[in-house]
């Protein structure tokens, strides 16, 4: 069998005719990208946001149906009400232990959806079906209260943890946000839990003493879940929030593997050790276990939730400070950030100056926040080479977003702020404790980013070549440029950018005069010689006021490059 000559070798020639000139290059064909288009994203958002709608919308038809057919109206009704009392207030505490980085509005929905229409769901059909396996009557049955319940609740409950996890990887920043969410799925959860088992107590003793039994009756169980034990349903969950807040922030793989599997197994624990007091230990063995079991792991959880949060602030300080060692914030900066009573004060004070002011308060916690959670995941080795691109942009953004901050009088709780053994007097290494970036004095095109510009104004322009930079502090390659920005007496390009220095540490154009910052005609703050001046306000602000703790003394780093990655190992 022939096949035809695959004709003559080298590149293809242009047909007669041609518009492309004999000779010239062979045009090569456009192939499309991947890239989308714009608007194409946000659309894909909307949709996916749509479809998961009419999911719940469903799934809440159906579960709120079978509940309404197995309590009667006025069951379900008065189930309604009573389950509905506790729900607010739960959530807001849950809401009040994430103040630091609070989870966005749509996530939160999602898990409180997930818990009442979803998770209900399943276990009722799962539970149900075991129910009539067993032969077993009544509100679920005894075995499959202790034995089925249990593993198919919390796996329910649990899968939404986990799959937020898995696509808010980035965002996601360990237990604290887990027990948020577990929180919301338990909350929903037990909402439509207790429409159930409060509408059959209802409908039951209504049938067989009137109406007012049957309220009574509802309302003595609404004082045993809705009061004694709202937390019960988020308190198992939690362990499973644990354990894959454990996962995300660990880098072995036995234990991001291994740990998910044991918060698991603890709440199917002491979930089904609580189903077993109701139902086998009778009234005295019930509050034997309620007091021995529930409070004492209740009060456990509320004390480890207060220790993470609080150690979660005093994380948020010690990564803010490596940003403190480059330049990028000043010391006055992280008790405003790293503090609740810090971050307080800052809001009310823009608070004062109207609406837009205080968005830009909030908008510029809320990206050191961020910056500091990814630079801890940088540092545990958690999160891929990707991360520093990310940086670069949260650090673009605070730069940006800090001139327009009208910033508060420190207070007296700021000074207790650690700063975590900076070294910035005279002769110091820069960056002790965490190496330059890229572009970096000492090191010139840090790994993953190669020749990257000295900050967000780009290289540095001419000037004079090798000028010092500070007391001890080389200038890095010889001959790169004029001095770099913030440094004493330096008027260049990017000297008055909010990390730098603020405004006040020089203008545009090499060698020229800028405004003088607050505490003296050199834009230093009081009582540090030399510090990088704290930023004024913008127009339509009342003038910086006095009052700022100097800081560690000596010059502050340059902002070279984009932070300090590559991590210290």
């Amino acid at each position: 069998m022939s096949y035809p000559s695959p004709g003559p070798s080298g590149a293809p020639q242009p047909a007669a005719g041609s518009a492309y000139s004999p000779g010239g290059p062979y045009p090569q064909p456009n192939v499309l990208g991947n890239h989308p288009v714009p608007g194409q994203r946000r659309n894909r958002g909307v949709l996916i946001g749509i479809v998961i709608a009419v999911v719940f919308a469903i799934a809440g038809l159906v579960i709120f149906g079978i509940v309404a057919k197995s309590t009667g109206a006025g069951g379900f009704t008065w189930g309604l009400v009573f389950a509905f009392v506790p729900v607010i207030p739960v959530i807001a505490l849950y809401l009040w232990l994430d103040r630091y980085e609070p989870e966005p509005t749509k996530y939160i929905v999602v898990a409180l959806c997930w818990g009442a229409f979803i998770a209900t769901l399943v276990a009722i059909f799962i539970n149900t079906e075991v129910s009539h396996r067993l032969a077993e009557t009544g509100v679920g049955g005894d075995r499959s209260a202790v034995f089925v319940a249990p593993p198919v609740e919390e796996f329910a409950k649990g899968s939404i943890i986990l799959l937020l996890a898995l696509i808010r990887r980035k965002e996601f920043d360990g237990i604290i946000d887990g027990l948020v969410y577990a929180g919301m799925v338990g909350v929903g959860f037990a909402f439509t839990e207790n429409i159930l088992y409060y509408g059959r107590v209802f409908n039951t003793l209504s049938e067989e003493a009137g109406s007012d039994a049957g309220l009574r009756g509802a309302f003595a169980l609404f004082i045993i879940r809705g009061v004694i034990s709202p937390f019960a349903h988020p308190l198992f969950t939690s362990f499973i929030a644990i354990g894959i807040g454990v996962a995300i922030r660990h880098r072995s793989t036995v234990v991001r593997y291994l740990a998910p599997v044991v918060g698991y197994l603890a709440a199917v624990l002491a979930h089904a050790a609580w189903n077993a007091s109701a139902s086998w230990a009778g009234g005295g063995g019930f509050i034997l276990a309620y007091l021995c079991l529930m409070v004492p792991l209740f009060i456990c959880l509320v004390v480890f939730a207060l220790v993470m949060r609080s150690r979660e602030g005093q994380m948020i300080a010690s990564r803010l400070y490596d940003y403190v060692r480059f330049g990028w914030l000043v010391p006055q900066d992280v008790p405003l950030i790293a503090t609740l009573r810090g971050r307080k004060a800052l809001r009310q004070n823009a608070r004062r100056y109207g609406p837009q002011a205080e968005a830009a308060a909030k908008a510029f916690q809320h990206n050191a926040t961020e910056l500091a959670y990814l630079r801890d995941k940088i540092v545990r080795q958690v999160i891929g080479p990707e991360a520093l691109e990310t940086e670069k942009r949260l650090l673009d953004e605070l730069r940006e977003r800090r001139p327009s901050v009208p910033f508060p009088p420190m207070p007296a709780f700021a000074q207790a702020a650690p700063y975590a053994g900076v070294p910035m007097g005279p002769g110091a290494p820069m960056g002790s404790g965490a190496p330059m970036g890229p572009g970096s004095p000492g090191v010139p095109g840090a790994a993953g980013v190669p020749g990257a510009p000295m900050g967000p104004g780009g290289p540095l322009g001419p000037g004079a070549p090798g000028a010092p930079v500070g007391p001890g502090v080389p200038m890095g390659a010889a001959g790169q440029g004029g001095p770099m920005p913030g440094g004493p007496g330096t008027d260049g390009p990017g000297a008055g950018g909010p990390g730098a220095g603020g405004p006040g540490a020089g203008g545009p154009g090499a060698g020229g005069p800028g405004p003088v910052g607050p505490g003296g005609p050199d834009g230093s703050v009081p009582g540090g010689a030399g510090q990088t001046p704290y930023p004024r306000p913008q127009d339509g602000y009342p003038p910086a006021q006095s009052g700022y703790p100097s800081g560690p003394p000596g010059q502050q780093g340059p902002p070279g490059g984009y932070g300090p990655y590559p991590p210290q190992q």
